[in-house]
């Protein structure tokens, strides 16, 4: 019986210590392409977030898998709807690009707008809204979560 631990135990730590060895050559290193590029880009969106005081708010936050139709409102610094943003919304998955995907928005009235989207899978989700006025842009992104199930209305 001890012989039987022995050999058990010699074996789990040979395949731990192989898929260690594997893991360390396997690994480049690299989390993101370009990421002192990435990080100019995001400390150049907040200062311009900042300076424009923009803000969006997602109306409703509960999503299920399948179509949701989602409301979006656009305020400017003071909290009052923005007159005239151009708005545009994608949706992606975390971990890979294969879900990414760009929707209409339909203007609802003054810094308000709807969108329909197809969520065809339960977890998190990124939407990014591209928002543009008076020849100022600025880029939001927000994280979701879908549940399962049907669609409640």
């Amino acid at each position: 019986m001890k012989t039987l631990i022995v050999i058990v135990s010699i074996i789990g730590l040979a395949a731990v210590g192989g898929s260690i060895v594997v893991g360390v050559k396997s690994f480049d290193g690299i989390v993101t392409e370009h990421p002192y590029e990435k990080g100019l880009l995001w400390d150049e969106i907040r200062n311009k977030e900042m300076e424009l005081g923009w803000q969006i708010d997602i109306q409703n936050m509960e999503f299920v898998t399948g179509n949701n139709d989602v409301l979006i409102s656009v305020l400017d610094k003071y909290g009052r709807h923005l007159a005239g943003p151009g708005v545009t919304f994608m949706i992606s998955r975390p971990a890979t690009p294969a879900y990414d995907k760009y929707f209409d928005t339909i203007k609802v009235k003054e810094g308000m707008f709807k969108a329909r989207i197809n969520l065809p899978l339960y977890g998190y989700w990124d939407i990014d809204i591209d928002v543009s006025s008076g020849g100022d842009k600025l880029l939001f992104k927000k994280r979701i979560f879908v549940d399962k199930g049907g669609k409640k209305l």
